[in-house]
């Protein structure tokens, strides 16, 4: 157990680091791939749709890291690494509303006959989307039509770098709206606990396999007077550096009531000999607790940092 006179022998500037740190990443090639099996036993309890909180970012295997900036009624606006605006539904399934890049603009309006959600076995819906990309040098405009059909096909134990997360898998078809060709399949993993997906896996009939595989969820800390940020940040820190899987270190903020339980959950090295650990972290704030998990890896005493794979 952690004491508030404990935390704060931490110092500021140090706890600046770690601030830093937190939101860096280490490339880590060698990490373990996602895996999947059926979950035997009862079925899971229906799943509500899922939450998010101003100020979380989202880290993922190859590289891409997006943070929310803002929440409105159906939709969720997030700021990747390189700055470019993203709008995505709040139902995940949905197909992006707004994205950005260097070249193009891409916006999306879709028509939604019914809803998976609260997710539940043998659920379905489809989606009727218009789509447009405007390359941003010359203003030229190409405008598409898709049908998307999905369905809350079972459930799954599905192990990713972030984990291992009992969820509902959602597998959905793309098709031309015009003539019903197949263009793509998508599979989502759903995890109610941790109120995101943790895999997204897709087969595009030109460009073929790739995946979304999540890496962490970081809470946003930016908005806490900062000494409740260093007893949080020393929390997180200290668990990884010196506590046994399973075991919980804690620390609470008398004065905003402010908490964070952090739990290792699994140890490993990678071909290099860096230690990396997977965690989960019970983060509350306001009266609201919300569960972080994620993997980190040592890059030096008390010093671990959300990794980063690309390709």
């Amino acid at each position: 157990m952690l004491n508030m006179n404990s935390a704060l022998k931490l110092s500021l500037s140090t706890a600046a680091v770690f601030l830093i740190s937190g939101c860096q990443s280490v490339s880590l090639p060698s990490l373990p791939n996602f895996s999947s099996q059926p979950i035997a036993g009862p079925p899971m309890p229906a799943a509500p749709l899922a939450t998010y909180h101003v100020g979380d970012s989202y880290y993922y295997a190859n590289g891409v890291r997006e943070t929310v900036v803002s929440i409105e009624a159906s939709t969720v606006t997030f700021i990747n690494a390189y700055k470019r605006k993203l709008v995505y539904f709040k139902d995940f399934t949905i197909p992006t509303a707004y994205s950005e890049n260097s070249v193009k603009e891409y916006s999306t309006e879709s028509r939604v006959t019914g809803s998976l959600w609260p997710l539940r076995a043998d659920k379905t819906t489809k989606f009727y989307t218009k789509g447009s990309s405007t390359t941003i040098a010359t203003g030229n405009t190409r405008t598409y039509d898709q049908r998307w059909d999905c369905a809350v096909d079972g459930t799954e134990r599905v192990r990713v770098l972030a984990g291992e997360f009992d969820t509902f898998r959602i597998k959905c078809r793309q098709l031309s709206a015009s003539n019903g060709k197949w263009w793509r399949n998508r599979t989502w993993n759903f995890s109610p606990m941790l109120n995101a997906y943790v895999l997204r896996r897709d087969f595009h009939k030109t460009r073929g396999e790739s995946a979304r595989e999540l890496t962490a969820v970081r809470p946003s800390l930016k908005n806490l007077p900062t000494n409740v940020r260093s007893g949080i940040i020393h929390a997180w820190q200290t668990a990884l550096e010196y506590k046994k899987p399973g075991d919980l270190v804690s620390w609470t903020d008398p004065k905003t009531g402010a908490s964070v339980q952090v739990e290792p959950i699994t140890t490993y090295k990678d071909k290099n000999g860096q230690f990396c650990r997977t965690y989960k972290q019970y983060l509350t704030r306001k009266g609201e607790t919300r569960i972080y998990s994620g993997v980190a890896c040592r890059t030096g005493k008390l010093k671990w940092r959300t990794p980063r794979r690309r390709g």
